[in-house]
């Protein structure tokens, strides 16, 4: 099985400067630290408070099917591969930051499951559009084999949304408001912030 893995540019860079000269001012940089900082604190909390309102609210779903051949959702648990196996889960794209990640590739792996990982920070920040091609090129040629692919992030609202719109504007022509519109039929709590706007 594959192991995809590439550090996104916001990973090398956490300012998010270009490379071309761009300057960071102090306050952008604290502002990205701060952010990151309360992501690696509040994890586990919302975790958990995801985990409270699955087990208490139906139409509060780990995942949803929002393509013949693709399921969005939260971050799924070792126990959750098995399953996802089941519904005909072949290959897994995984927008999370290392600490966010609660099944390794070697456990994908194990049970014939290719792995994309994609680390993307979250609240209010995007994949590159480097990493959604690769990502939306990931769950296509998984499609092409009647293969379906899990994407998600911690909830499955804002950075694997992103890469789930993208892959249904490149391979269902839809325009980005048709896409998320499709998608929250599916998957109701979807939201995007305007990084993941303008990606």
């Amino acid at each position: 099985m594959a192991i995809i893995r590439e550090e996104s540019s916001e990973e090398s860079d956490p300012g998010g400067s270009t490379g071309n000269g761009a300057i960071v001012d102090r306050f952008s940089r604290a502002k990205v630290i701060a952010i990151a900082a309360g992501a690696r604190l509040l994890f586990y909390p919302t975790l958990a408070y995801n985990v409270l309102r699955n087990s208490m609210e139906d139409e509060f779903r780990w995942w949803d099917q929002v393509d013949e051949f693709l399921l969005l959702g939260a971050v799924p648990f070792r126990s959750d591969v098995i399953l996802l196996k089941s519904a005909g889960v072949r290959g897994v794209v995984t927008l999370n930051e290392p600490f966010e990640t609660l099944v390794d590739s070697s456990f994908y792996q194990e049970h014939g499951i290719s792995h994309c990982v994609i680390p993307t920070r979250d609240y209010y920040f995007a994949p590159t559009v480097k990493d959604i091609r690769r990502a939306v090129n990931f769950i296509h040629e998984h499609a092409l084999r009647d293969e379906t692919t899990y994407v998600h992030c911690k909830a499955g609202r804002g950075r694997s949304t992103t890469v789930a719109l993208c892959y249904l504007m490149e391979h269902r022509g839809l325009n980005p408001i048709d896409a998320f519109s499709y998608i929250r039929a599916r998957r109701p709590r979807v939201l995007l912030a305007s990084a993941q706007w303008e990606v």
